[in-house]
């Protein structure tokens, strides 16, 4: 069975983001989907939630919804009525849950935002009698538009363990225990206009990069925060195995890696847009390079799909024009390619 996850639209903000969406609904379903889910923020405009509903409204698949921050913002979650949306639904023998985690908060000094996330007893319990019959080897698919595990706020500066957090989610970990006896799970989340893909106790935790990037500033050449193209996930289940992949909204883009560089800090990354902990990434003649470390100083203002090059590493290749790259996915997916390299300072 395969499924599209896409997320962060942010209809009629900035550039092109019109023609930048239809360009993602082909692509999505040149993928052949069964269905779609979208991770949540249509926009923050009542016109920009008409707009999506009528994009959408003639597509050949199914699309499931989930209510993000800028809901709040753009009328179409009534505060009062934040939480109430969760729900389940089963298909092509796999138990898929939309999970609504956003609250309305009445902005302070000291809270600006209109929104913060949280699990709540009411839907907790209801998530435990929704799992409660359900087969531990079924494939548990839970979407959410914060993401249930990050290190985006260690990352990105922002405070941690906030009462009313607005880039994490209370008491994400009794989700995550509800779903850790089941044999397959994935849960999905946008939010962080990033990728990052991890696991917790065998639970994939799939953050995927928004549609918008980089809110459509530059219209379809806006990069994620990140550096990610704008793009979507497409999921696979087979034999109860979730796999997937992070597709670019366009095919001229780069599909797997670039440079990241911080030429001020003499800093050199290869980012593998897509890359786990248990990605592995060798260059030709110089050997494997190592993740960042996303809870490390070193790693501040920065992604966990940043492979660093060494001062030896930029040495050894500040001649070369190429790079000639492997590229090995924890599921066993292997690409080799070349990668033209930047000036080195």
């Amino acid at each position: 069975m395969r499924f599209v996850f896409f997320t962060d639209i942010h209809l009629l903000e900035n550039k092109d983001s019109i023609i930048g969406f239809e360009k993602c609904l082909d692509r999505m379903l040149a993928f052949d989907p069964q269905l779609l889910i979208n991770g949540g923020d249509l926009g923050v405009t009542t016109e920009a939630v008409t707009t999506y509903y009528g994009m959408i409204k003639e597509l050949p698949v199914p699309v499931y919804q989930v209510n993000g921050n800028h809901e709040i913002c753009n009328g179409s979650l009534i505060p009062e009525e934040a939480g109430q949306f969760s729900y389940s639904f089963d298909d092509h023998g796999i138990h898929f849950v939309i999970f609504d985690t956003v609250r309305y908060f009445e902005p302070t000094d000291e809270h600006p935002h209109n929104w913060y996330f949280v699990a709540d007893q009411q839907n907790l319990e209801w998530l435990a009698a929704d799992l409660a019959g359900i087969p531990k080897q079924m494939p548990v698919i839970l979407a959410s538009h914060c993401a249930l595990s990050t290190s985006a706020p260690f990352r990105f500066g922002q405070k941690i363990g906030m009462e009313f957090p607005v880039n994490e989610v209370t008491d994400a970990d009794k989700v995550l225990d509800l779903l850790k006896s089941f044999e397959n799970v994935a849960t999905l989340h946008g939010h962080d206009h990033e990728n990052c893909r991890h696991s917790v106790e065998g639970i994939q935790i799939l953050t995927t990069a928004a549609v918008a990037g980089g809110w459509w500033r530059n219209g379809l050449e806006s990069p994620n925060v990140s550096g990610e193209p704008q793009g979507f996930r497409v999921i696979d289940i087979d034999s109860g195995q979730i796999r997937s992949r992070y597709v670019a909204l366009q095919e001229s883009q780069p599909q797997l890696a670039s440079w990241y560089v911080q030429a001020e800090a003499g800093r050199y990354f290869i980012n593998v847009f897509d890359a786990s902990p248990g990605t592995q990434v060798y260059i030709d003649d110089i050997g494997k390079l190592q993740p960042l470390n996303p809870f490390s100083d070193s790693a501040k203002q920065l992604s966990p799909h940043f492979y660093e090059l060494s001062a030896k590493k930029i040495e050894q290749i500040a001649s070369k024009e190429v790079l000639s790259l492997t590229i090995v996915f924890e599921d066993g997916q292997t690409n080799r390619f070349e990668i033209d390299c930047p000036s080195f300072g």
